[in-house]
């Protein structure tokens, strides 16, 4: 039998919504891509873009230091922005390399926020929530590397939750790294993949680089409303 939507996850929804295209908004005023009056501008996102891409040029080996630090920092640290610098990765690197490096460095934010979570905070964590780490415990064992991939793949809980939740559970760092390293780095692929794309149609370059954009933007909308699926699901 199908629910229908309650008042309550139809106004979540709307909301999500809402601060998703805001966050569009300001990420594209921000790198220079709106104009005064808030149409997207693809000569001036051109522009800021071809300006990082000239100090990548100058010192590339810096460049990718300082995006990778810029990356796990904000990771870590659970602060906007990583899908920002996903599309980045895509122009900067190529879709390939861009991947593993956002990848990479998704996994080590990731990581810090782990043992961040199990060497500060476990012990007092565990004294007030011992009884539903055992759950976590059990959830865990039963699923194993998998069941962290897709956790990956389908954020159904936020990562600056589910990292610390994990780092106060039994599980260990390869235990963690590994999936995490899989999961994350398949799953920045559909940003990393319309960064390079969206940068290559701005520039008229040759090539179906404009389905490649659709055809990342639509994985990128699978997932979330898969995620979102899921989500109401276990709420039921």
């Amino acid at each position: 039998m199908t629910l229908a939507p309650t008042p309550g996850p139809l106004r979540r929804r709307l909301v999500l919504l809402a601060a998703l295209l805001a966050t569009a908004v300001g990420g594209l005023w921000w790198a220079g891509g709106l104009d005064a009056v808030g149409v997207f501008d693809a000569h001036a996102w051109a522009r800021q873009t071809d300006r990082l891409l000239g100090w990548q040029q100058q010192s590339p080996v810096l460049f990718m230091a300082g995006f990778m630090l810029l990356f796990v920092l904000l990771s870590v640290l659970a602060l906007p922005g990583c899908w920002a610098l996903s599309l980045l990765a895509g122009t900067a690197f190529g879709t390939l390399a861009g991947t593993l490096l956002v990848g990479l460095a998704s996994t080590l934010g990731a990581l810090l926020a782990f043992f961040a979570a199990r060497h500060w905070g476990r012990d007092r964590m565990q004294r007030r929530l011992g009884h539903r780490l055992h759950g976590l415990n059990n959830l865990l064992e039963r699923h194993g590397a998998l069941g962290l991939v897709g956790l990956r793949l389908l954020p159904v809980l936020p990562y600056p939750l589910l990292n610390p939740l994990l780092g106060l559970s039994r599980m260990s760092v390869p235990a963690f790294f590994w999936p995490s390293l899989v999961g994350l780095t398949l799953g920045s692929l559909p940003y990393v993949w319309a960064g390079q794309s969206l940068q290559a149609y701005l520039r008229g370059l040759p090539g179906p680089h404009l389905l490649w954009l659709t055809v990342a933007c639509i994985l990128l909308l699978v997932a979330f409303l898969a995620a979102r699926y899921r989500r109401l699901r276990e709420g039921e």
